[in-house]
């Protein structure tokens, strides 16, 4: 295997034709950028999971469950804190109203979150920018901000008889979600309860491990034989979820169709090459070279390429990728896309995998022109020699 290897490296790197070694650059160049795309493009998908993810874990519970009645029974509750895997719990209440805003009437949902409780207190107060008042709501920075919102907040209750009220901004907070932070409006439990009789009470639970929260609700099949409802935070955003994967899984292949190209310029080069060397051929069959070892010779070739052109591209990408996540100098809109800068996460599997398709995709490549050299005569190679 090493006189192979020797002569793949001989050929690809000596040529005696100047055009061959330019063709050889050209196809390590199409191989390099179509890694780096596609590093670049999983990685900012990646990041875009990891972000979200991260994001509504902030602000929404591992696990919810909700009752249909106006209160939840001690001993439900203390069951629960019980369970394996569950960290903490915490009741919370969700309503709507209508806030006036001028000539515009806007519905925001209403979260009543247990402060008695230190660590509800504490996470929630990881996003408060401001708290001014003590009394009334905290309401989303990107609501403040479109309506100009400073002392006070108009709103009629969720009720048939419409009657206008109004109520002090305690605050504002940031969580870094637009559909939040343009929607919500927090409070405590005696304040949402006091907007109206049409709420529902529920119980928020975080778990140690938010990924494996189907394990935590598997021990809580009783309740839903109690008529409570019992969703995980991967349930409630299956949808949203299924659709990043599936544009991922698109993106994946559309952008491989790349190196697939670029692998076109591996064939052309070898093609060439085994025009060159056919010389070279015939005097290593007549010396005793078999048709194994000049398919290997070739496909050695190949290889070759393929690997240099993935190592400059994964190179290429993960330094696109780490400028990207340094100097986020890319914005993007955050309404459509719940985030501000384009986010990114590498991850060695998806790194690794587009090496091996780079790789494999340059062999398969060569696999046309290195059968063709191996079926060279000695006597047809030499004819004209």
């Amino acid at each position: 295997m090493k006189t192979e290897i020797f002569l793949a490296t001989r050929y690809l790197f000596r040529g005696k034709a100047h055009h061959v070694s330019f063709i050889s650059i050209i196809s390590c160049i199409g191989v390099t950028l179509g890694v780096s795309t596609l590093v670049v493009v999983i990685s900012v998908m990646n990041g875009f999971d990891k972000d979200l993810m991260e994001k509504l874990l902030r602000f929404s519970y591992h696990i919810t469950v909700e009752s249909i009645d106006k209160e939840i029974p001690q001993d439900i509750i203390e069951k629960i804190k019980n369970t394996d895997g569950v960290n903490d719990v915490s009741i919370f209440i969700q309503t709507q109203l209508f806030a006036k805003f001028n000539k515009y009437i806007i519905p925001l949902v209403v979260k009543g979150i247990d402060f008695n409780n230190p660590n509800e207190s504490r996470i929630f107060r990881k996003y408060l920018l401001e708290e001014k008042e003590t009394e009334g709501f905290f309401i989303g920075q990107g609501l403040k901000n479109k309506f100009f919102l400073e002392e006070k907040l108009v709103y009629y209750p969720l009720e048939r008889r419409l009657k206008l009220n109004e109520d002090k901004i305690k605050g504002v907070f940031r969580v870094g979600l637009y559909d939040i932070d343009n929607n919500y409006v927090v409070c405590s439990l005696d304040k949402a309860k006091s907007l109206s009789d049409n709420y529902l009470v529920s119980l928020g639970l975080r778990v140690k491990d938010p990924f494996k929260v189907e394990r935590v609700k598997n021990s809580l099949k009783e309740l839903s034989k109690r008529g409570y409802i019992v969703n995980t935070w991967i349930e409630t955003n299956q949808v949203l979820f299924s659709a990043l994967k599936l544009e991922k899984i698109t993106m994946f292949i559309i952008l491989s169709l790349i190196i697939v190209v670029a692998s076109f310029n591996i064939f052309a080069t070898l093609t060439v090459k085994v025009v060159e060397k056919t010389k070279d051929i015939g005097i290593l069959r007549a010396l005793g070279f078999s048709s194994r070892k000049i398919l290997s010779v070739f496909s050695i070739q190949g290889i070759i390429l393929g690997s240099i052109g993935v190592s400059f591209g994964v190179s290429l990408g993960l330094l696109i990728c780490v400028m990207l996540k340094e100097y986020q100098f890319i914005k993007i809109p955050q309404q459509i896309y719940y985030i501000e800068y384009l986010p990114v996460s590498l991850n060695a599997k998806d790194i690794i995998l587009i090496s091996l398709l780079g790789v494999i995709l340059a062999f398969i490549s060569s696999l046309f022109p290195a059968v063709r050299a191996s079926r060279l005569k000695p006597c047809q190679a030499l004819r004209y020699e």
